[in-house]
């Protein structure tokens, strides 16, 4: 029998709660996350559906589409992941030819960021092409900044102010509320008594994403890893394409920004 694919688009609250009961036994298996995590980022995050794979009353492979604040129409994948008893079945291709038509019904774009460095050929099989990559590095903090903790919404204003010019993908005050209950934490920074950024921090001192003016961006970046205690590795955008280039028919530009730190 083959898997049955199917899409739950969000409209009420009725289908974000069929949606956590449809992906929470799997989410567990696949990603080992708790039940509390995974109801509350089904009920509070952007959800616009969930994509699945379902054998009977099982589900076997998942694919959550997120709306990201962005100029253009766009979903951004999240949790996607096959039961391992079901692997190497083409379901994750199955999933994604269902992707690729809700998005070419809608006119939208597609993004995904590989859970790891080796699945980047994997997502290029699948159709999709390679925009930016992501580097992290060890910094030896050099300035002296002083930190405090700030609201979500106050951290997303940030964003916005530095990172709109620059083609912004990001998430909503709620969206950001949510991950910093959940490992992450939004901080401001000031230099000589004068905010200047904020900051998100990961667990395990990574600093994931740093908002400042460009010319203070390396500056802010050090001040930041001195004042978490003289080291810390900092996550940072490493290669745009030059020109434009298409994922699944959205056009971007080069200087697109594509924010890191939804995991």
């Amino acid at each position: 029998m083959k898997p049955a694919i199917i899409f739950i688009r969000c409209r009420q609250a009725c289908d974000r709660e069929r949606i956590r009961e449809r992906v929470s036994p799997i989410w567990e298996k696949c990603f080992g996350d708790s039940p509390a995590y995974i109801r509350q980022f089904c009920w509070e995050m952007p959800l616009y559906g969930a994509v699945l794979a379902s054998d009977g009353d099982q589900t076997i492979g998942m694919a959550l589409l997120l709306q990201p604040d962005i100029s253009q129409k766009a979903y951004y994948g999240y949790a996607i992941c096959t039961h391992p008893a079901w692997r190497g079945q083409g379901i994750c291709q199955k999933i994604h030819e269902k992707i690729r038509e809700i998005c070419s019904q809608e006119h939208a774009g597609y993004f995904v960021r590989p859970a790891e460095p080796e699945l980047e050929h994997f997502y290029q099989k699948l159709g999709l092409k390679t925009l930016l990559w992501e580097n992290t590095m060890d910094m030896i903090g050099e300035y002296v900044a002083t930190l405090e903790p700030i609201r979500p919404d106050a951290y997303v204003r940030l964003r916005e102010m530095y990172f709109a010019s620059a083609g912004l993908c990001g998430w909503n005050a709620d969206a950001v509320d949510f991950m910093c209950r959940f490992g992450y934490r939004a901080v401001g920074f000031s230099l000589d008594g004068a905010p200047c950024g904020a900051f998100l921090l990961e667990e395990e001192q990574l600093v994931c994403e740093v908002c400042a003016p460009e010319h203070l961006l390396m500056c802010a970046a050090s001040c930041v890893v001195n004042a978490l205690g003289g080291r810390a590795a900092v996550r940072f955008p490493g290669n745009i394409h030059s020109g434009k280039c298409s994922v699944m028919g959205f056009d971007i530009e080069k200087d697109f920004y594509f924010n890191l730190y939804i995991e």
